[in-house]
């Protein structure tokens, strides 16, 4: 199992990219290298601006992989955050992190441009995003 520290630290400031390493790569990554799951991947960011939101909205809401997956109240280590802007209905997710236990917990998820960060609820509520808390049906 890979130390969880150190591999978040050298996650954070790399850069986002459309074609990279975007919200959902991101998730797959961690959920494989720290949490041994293996998620499909769902996202292809090549939609950008207003039909790059549309689109990822309905991967996100619609996919079959959200049926292996349960919606809980409180965030737990390892739980996938589905997110939506705060102006949008609730479940109109557009963005995606995962909750990890460390300095209290945050959200660890790449956007542009400020690319992999680690925010705190607070954080993430100061960008606009609310999150909804999945982890894999048992």
């Amino acid at each position: 199992m890979i130390d969880s520290a150190p591999y978040v630290s050298a996650l954070i400031n790399q850069p986002w990219a459309r074609d990279g390493r975007h919200c959902w790569r991101l998730v797959a990554e961690v959920q494989r290298d720290l949490f041994g799951r293996e998620l499909p991947p769902i996202l292809d960011a090549g939609c950008g601006g207003g039909e790059g939101r549309r689109y990822r909205r309905g991967l996100f809401t619609d996919h079959a992989e959200r049926g292996r997956w349960s919606q809980i109240a409180a965030p737990v280590h390892g739980a996938v955050a589905l997110m939506h802007r705060r102006a949008a209905p609730a479940g109109d997710y557009e963005h995606a992190g995962v909750w990890l236990d460390f300095d209290g917990g945050g959200v660890l998820h790449t956007d542009a441009p400020h690319g992999v960060v680690f925010d705190s609820p607070r954080d993430l509520g100061a960008r606009g995003w609310v999150p909804s808390w999945f982890v894999p049906l048992t």
